[in-house]
């Protein structure tokens, strides 16, 4: 999607943004598109590379440690860097600097870490049954989720100061780490399922270690200023961010804990459907950052026509997306995966059709999610995705194939959460046509 749609974003931003920052960000987002972009076919390679070498069985363990570790990762970690650029981008307007930022930031996201690493320790029997019984998998989850922590500090850094051009750059490193490292496995047949696990493990040490070190000092010219603390909104954050994660992801875990040994299998082909229909999902954080960005400062500024319009020209594109991909994923995704992978099952089309739509759902939720994110209406998103997990466990419970119940639960907690995220936006919006327009300005 974001390679379509991200010039005309671009050129909305520049339209309803006119500050000379925004602009300057608007123009940058072309980096952090290819930086995306490059990044979301690496990551495809190392996949396919891991499905073809390791087969059905070790592929299925390998894509639990990959949900799990991304889930968890982008669950926590997302909302420290949304909150770190955030701050940054407000210091920018007002002239100060906050140089205690980049340390707690880092001392959150570790603390974050180890809370995860424990838990993943305390339930070490469950936890092994989640990554298929692989416990050097476990290990490798422990060995990334501090790495992920300061990487994505750094990201939120690199963003708030301006400097896309060199967060593209890094997402490029990052995907070129892992795309090496699976080819070095191959050729040297260490192609195991804890070879591909320790190569991500190790990924997002070795991208933190080449990032540059943003935010050590004030820039010229900057008052320095102590900003509140982070926990607060970020807490409220982390809850939806991994609310939503874990819907989002649900589907191949689900396989793996309720297939029999014969089924293993099929968390793999489901995890590879999975990963081709989930290419619109993946890119929007091209867009995600200015996007959200965008409806903040209209919001604050009183400009609430603009918001509309950006938040309707953005739902329209999305759901002309989910659309076509609907179609395409339809047709094409049972034949292209068995090509990719080289994996003889295939899933049903009709159940291809429902997971794409399920998808397309989750991603028009999280637009209807950053939109309340911008209003400052954090504990209603964090509702919304919380009431998908209900949707989840409803729909997985419901019985049926192994693969139906995962795809079932995975559509049913998607149709809870954008409604009921849409029922509180429209009942936010509707408000404003009798509402004195308010302008405030917070730090978030």
């Amino acid at each position: 999607m974001t390679v379509a749609t991200g010039p005309y974003t671009t050129q909305v931003l520049r339209r309803f943004l006119p500050s000379p920052s925004t602009r300057a960000s608007s123009r940058g987002s072309l980096p952090l598109v290819i930086g995306l972009v490059v990044q979301a076919v690496t990551t495809y390679l190392v996949l396919v590379l891991a499905g073809r070498s390791l087969g059905p069985v070790g592929f299925a363990a390998l894509s639990s440690l990959y949900l799990l570790l991304t889930s968890t990762a982008t669950g926590l970690f997302t909302p420290l860097e949304q909150a770190v650029t955030a701050r940054r981008g407000v210091e920018a307007g007002r002239g100060t600097w906050d140089d205690s930022l980049r340390r707690r930031a880092l001392g959150h996201g570790l603390g974050m870490a180890t809370v995860a690493v424990g838990v993943s320790l305390v339930a070490w029997p469950a936890t092994v049954r989640a990554l298929g019984d692989q416990g050097w998998l476990v290990v490798s989850f422990c060995i990334a989720l501090p790495g992920y922590a300061c990487w994505f500090a750094a990201r939120g850094e690199l963003a708030g100061l301006g400097r896309l051009e060199t967060y593209g750059t890094q997402l490029v490193i990052d995907g070129a780490i892992r795309l090496v490292g699976a080819v070095a496995l191959v050729l040297t047949d260490n192609a195991t399922t804890a070879g591909f696990g320790l190569l991500f493990a190790f990924s997002p040490w070795l991208a933190f270690a080449v990032a540059p070190r943003a935010g050590r000092s004030a820039p010229e010219g900057r008052q320095v200023l102590r900003t509140p603390p982070l926990t607060g909104a970020l807490s409220v954050l982390v809850l939806s961010g991994l609310a939503a994660q874990l819907l989002i992801n649900a589907g191949p875990i689900v396989v793996t804990l309720l297939a029999s040994g014969s089924d293993r299998s099929l968390a793999g082909v489901y995890l590879a459907v999975l990963v081709v229909i989930r290419v619109p999902v993946f890119l929007f954080t091209a867009v995600q950052p200015g996007f959200l960005r965008a409806l903040a400062e209209h919001n604050g500024g009183g400009r609430r026509a603009e918001f509309g319009h950006l938040l309707k020209v953005v739902l329209g594109a999305v759901s002309g997306l989910v659309a076509v991909v609907c179609v395409l994923a339809t047709a094409f995704a049972p034949p292209v995966v068995s090509w990719l992978f080289d994996f003889e099952e295939q899933l049903p089309r009709a159940t291809c059709l429902l997971l794409t739509l399920a998808v397309g759902l989750f991603l028009v939720a999280t637009v209807l999610g950053q939109a309340l994110i911008a209003l400052g209406h954090h504990l209603w998103v964090a509702t919304g995705w919380l009431l998908g997990l209900v949707g989840l466990a409803v729909g997985t419970a419901a019985g049926g194939e192994l693969t139906m119940r995962a795809t079932q639960g995975l559509l049913t907690g998607a149709v809870v959460a954008t409604t009921v995220l849409g029922a509180l936006l429209y009942r936010e919006l509707s408000g404003w046509a009798t509402t004195p327009t308010e302008t405030t300005a917070q730090v978030p």
